[in-house]
């Protein structure tokens, strides 16, 4: 039982070093994306710099083609 479990705290360890990664790599993103928006709004007139749509996570993508359109 002590490998087992030994075994499954390794694994944790892992998997929350993969999470650091993801996290700081959608952080990043995030970032660029703040920066891009913050360039595009500086050349843009402010009316022609629209609001991102923020489409729920369960909507079928039909509907979310629909909506972008």
């Amino acid at each position: 039982m002590s490998t087992h479990a030994n075994s499954l705290k390794k694994q944790i360890e892992l998997l929350q070093g993969e999470i650091e990664i993801y996290s700081n790599a959608v952080d990043r993103l995030a970032a660029q994306l703040a920066e891009k928006e913050a360039q595009l709004r500086a050349v843009a007139p402010s009316a022609a710099v629209d609001a991102p749509v923020v489409v729920p996570a369960d909507q079928p993508a039909q509907e979310m083609g629909e909506m972008v359109q």
